[in-house]
């Protein structure tokens, strides 16, 4: 049923609707009639990568402050339009970018449209509500600073990244979050809230030539304005780098990091591939060799992570009652070091395939998750043709590309090594 399924959906190419405002607005209209919803989203690129030093987390802090108001909305109003409209809305920021969505009926979708154009241009930020807002969000860096394995990863990408902007913290360090003021932030959207910074994606039950008519007239008489990139490039690392973090806490645990490729790079395939045949399922390697026969996990999972300009493979796990983390530590080494020296078999490479393309179905499973996949891709300089690539770039995967990116990344020389351990251990 798998394989009907990906057959079915994998392999089907979508397309895209492209268009181009004056004003350096980018639209991007993807059209699928299956339900009666559009899922209507604005994605700036503005997030952690792009702040200076100092003003960690100002980016996110914007993001709580665009719902506070604007100089037609009062503070609650526009939750309330699209609730009472039928729809759902939110917003998140990210390394790369700023996302606000609603998730609409087709015939209200411009409700959306207009809201967004107005939250462009006449975001308050009011003193009145910026207090209290900032508050919020220093209480929630505190409840991240208390949460030992949150501490873990955001220690192990300090440590990972010595120049990168992709050592910070997205919802910011907390005394940039004390020093920064209303003026810092208002300053800060009036820079990057603007059509030339800025991809428009509409998904779902949408024609594109009135799509494209609805977000000219709100968006259209807005001036854009460039704004500059800066690009980072992580030095390479030479030599392997380790910490241990002391935290209260009842259950320790390892993280490990390996520097890899960015958005555009055909490694990230088979390192796609690589970590479904780790961590996908019961049958995966570190689940079968380290939970159910060693038994000297409770856990032991991977995350590949591709941006525009560097990515990471990451490494988190727990291990049993009595076991150390040394232990631990090097069994996972031996499991890494069996993919640089022996072939996997045709069945654990197409099941590991299998995998990486169900994932890619399940980002395509609705107008919201498409989507943000297809705002994703464009932000990230891929371009959101990468949704067709990827499932061909998958199955090209051999065996010797997995054992070639094993060798490649899997070097004590690239990797971070991190050790999270109750208090009071010596």
């Amino acid at each position: 049923m798998l394989n009907l399924l990906l057959a079915i959906v994998c392999f089907q190419p979508i397309e895209v609707i492209e268009y181009n405002l004056d004003n350096g607005l980018r639209i991007l209209i993807y059209e699928d009639h299956l339900v009666p919803v559009v899922s209507t989203q604005i994605h700036y690129r503005v997030g952690s990568y792009y702040e200076p030093k100092g003003l960690t987390g100002i980016s996110h802090l914007l993001e709580h402050m665009a719902f506070k108001g604007t100089k037609t909305y009062g503070p609650k109003e526009y939750n309330t339009i699209i609730e009472e409209a039928g729809g759902y809305e939110n917003g998140y920021t990210s390394v790369d970018r700023t996302v606000y969505y609603a998730n609409l009926r087709s015939d209200r979708y411009e409700i959306e449209l207009e809201m967004e154009a107005d939250r462009m241009q006449n975001l308050l930020i009011s003193p009145e509500e910026f207090v209290p807002e900032k508050a919020v969000v220093m209480e929630e860096r505190r409840l991240r600073d208390n949460d030992p394995y949150s501490n873990l990863f955001g220690q192990l990408d300090l440590m990972s990244y010595t120049y990168h902007p992709y050592r910070n913290s997205i919802i910011g360090f907390m005394s940039d979050i004390e020093r920064t003021t209303r003026e810092d932030v208002y300053n800060w959207y009036r820079k990057n809230y603007n059509p030339a910074n800025a991809v428009i994606v509409l998904a779902g039950d949408v024609d594109p030539e009135e799509a494209y008519k609805a977000v000219n007239r709100h968006f259209g008489g807005i001036k854009g304005r460039p704004v500059d990139e800066s690009e980072y490039r992580e030095p390479p690392q030479r030599g392997e780098r380790r910490f241990v973090l002391k935290k209260t806490v009842n259950q320790p645990a390892l993280a490990l990091h390996y520097h890899t490729v960015p958005s555009d790079h055909e490694d990230m395939f088979p390192l796609d591939v690589i970590s479904m045949i780790l961590s996908s399922g019961y049958s995966a390697r570190f689940e079968q060799e380290l939970v159910r026969d060693k038994g000297i996990a409770t856990a032991v999972r991977t995350y590949h992570q591709n941006l525009k300009y560097g990515g990471g493979f990451t490494l988190v796990a727990m291990p049993q009652k009595d076991i150390t983390l040394e232990r631990l530590e090097a069994h996972i080494y031996e499991i890494l070091d069996e993919l640089k020296e022996n072939p996997v078999s045709e069945a654990e490479l197409d099941k590991a395939k299998n995998n990486a393309l169900a994932q890619d179905v399940f980002r395509r499973d609705s107008p919201e998750r498409i989507g943000a996949h297809i705002g994703q891709l464009e932000i990230a300089g891929y371009g959101w043709e990468g949704i067709n690539e990827y499932p061909a770039n998958i199955q090209k995967v051999n065996t010797e590309d997995i054992m070639a990116a094993a060798a490649k990344y899997f070097t004590e020389d690239n990797r971070t090594v991190g050790y999270l351990v109750p208090a009071g251990v010596k």
